[in-house]
């Protein structure tokens, strides 16, 4: 029966279209969540939004599970195929059009989002949301996911800077939500609904987004402290005193030691806390200067600043660094996600090293803490460790989160990982019967479940 179906498939997308052959279905199995590995059925490259609504078409006919897939980034198994099912490569969807007038960018999901912000650069302007992995990450995963990034203090996640989605639903209906507007409030906000949806709901194929204008004049402030809890009381300070900067990135001194070391870089083995500001040219200097007296005043041993782009590149390096060091590091690596308010920061980071020794497990830390977001590195030896040290590790880890006020994720989503931590979440919110009505939701628009079914809740 699956041959026959794959068949059929072929000839309705083409043959060149349709990937079927056991080595790169073996390939398309991993995702960059490694603990789980599904064979699916068939690949579809997709090079249209019409292409979308032929194969939903015929998965909801034959009851066929699809599952949207952009460059495979997911570290919690969004995107990972479930057994035999079609996964629709939307990477070949690469339109982009900057709209200078209307400060408005449209993309397809398949763009990278490093893509879209370097073509509306060429007109002075940038794309807001900068996920870390914004060179591999596409628009549609961007959006499926509600990504974050370094900008999220000043900017939000993609949820916040959308004006309009082009959807198509498991029945190969296509519908525009939102529209290429500024403000806009008719009914229901059903836009919002699909961001973030993780592709169970429908396959988002392109975007409309706000831009802004790229800062004429930027300065870096970097500080390092020999205590974590300091660095993340550095962080608070900052905005807890009024400062919007366009990013203020942590990483710990687990992170820098190894990115010294694995990378071949040379900066002081201790805490670190990045903060870029933009400013007026005249005004600048003085900004700069206010934050590092922040930061000395939280206990940093050692700050500096500079407006010079060559050394601003050169200071950001160990963050840049910083997941593809503990990847090179160790046999088997993840990357963890948290959220917490801005006042739990030094709480969290203490818990992070309490686990760490509890469960013998190497974690470092690095995040885009203005906005409160974490990310536990952990590095093991062998694949078993993660059932016996990271995942008992890491969900200690995300549950204090939940203790502080926060949440078991800021921006990599539920995925396959996180189900069990969302319904402790819920719980300890007395919000269980959100499951319920979100089950609700996914019957109405997906009444047969083919849709990236087992992600979010089973």
């Amino acid at each position: 029966m699956g041959y026959e179906l794959v068949s059929k498939l072929k000839e309705l997308l083409g043959y060149e279209n349709v990937i079927s052959d056991p080595e790169e279905l073996y390939t398309y199995g991993f995702t960059a969540y490694a603990v789980v590995r599904e064979e699916p059925l068939a690949i579809v490259k997709i090079r249209s939004t019409e292409d979308v609504v032929k194969v939903l078409k015929f998965a909801n006919e034959y009851k066929i599970p699809v599952v949207p897939r952009g460059s495979g980034t997911s570290v919690i198994g969004a995107s990972t195929p479930s057994k035999g099912s079609i996964v629709i490569d939307l990477r070949p969807m690469r339109g982009i059009r900057v709209d200078v007038a209307n400060g408005v960018v449209e993309a397809e999901a398949g763009a990278y989002v490093d893509e879209v912000d370097r073509e509306c650069r060429k007109y002075g302007f940038m794309f807001p949301v900068d996920p870390a992995s914004a060179e591999a990450a596409t628009v549609g995963g961007a959006l499926a996911m509600d990504s974050g990034g370094m900008r999220g203090a000043r900017y939000g996640t993609m949820r916040h800077v959308t004006l309009g989605v082009e959807v198509v639903l498991p029945d190969g209906q296509v519908l525009t939500l939102g529209a290429p507007v500024y403000k806009q409030a008719t009914g229901y906000d059903l836009m919002h609904l699909f961001i973030g949806s993780e592709g169970t709901l429908g396959v988002i194929t392109r975007g409309w987004f706000k831009i802004v204008p790229v800062p004429k004049h930027v300065g870096r402030v970097i500080a390092y402290f020999d205590e974590v809890e300091d660095a993340a009381k550095g962080v608070f300070e900052i905005r807890r005193r009024g400062f919007t900067p366009l990013i203020i990135e942590f990483m710990d001194d687990i992170v820098v030691k190894l990115a010294n070391k694995i990378k071949g870089l040379n900066f002081p083995e201790k805490n670190m806390v990045i903060v870029d500001i933009d400013a007026p040219k005249e005004v600048l200097n003085n900004l700069l200067n206010e934050v590092a007296e922040v930061l000395k005043a939280s206990g940093a041993a050692d700050v500096k600043f500079t407006t010079d782009p060559n050394e601003m590149v050169k200071l950001y390096a160990v963050r840049k660094q910083a997941y593809p060091t503990f990847a090179a590091a160790f046999p088997f690596s993840f990357m963890g996600d948290l959220s917490v308010p801005l006042s739990a920061l030094p709480a969290i980071v203490k818990k992070v090293r309490e686990v760490s020794a509890k469960y013998d497990v190497a974690i470092g830390l690095i995040g885009h803490a203005g906005d409160g977001n974490l990310h536990p590195l952990v590095g093991l030896q062998s694949k078993d460790e993660w059932w016996t040290k990271a995942r008992p590790a890491l969900i200690e880890i995300e549950g204090y989160s939940i203790e502080l006020g926060g949440s078991i994720s800021g921006e990599h989503g539920v995925g396959i990982e996180r189900k069990d931590l969302l319904i402790k979440e819920l719980k300890a919110r007395n919000n269980e019967r959100v499951i319920e009505i979100m089950r609700g939701i996914k019957k109405v628009i997906d009444p047969n479940n083919i849709m990236n079914p087992g992600k979010i809740f089973d």
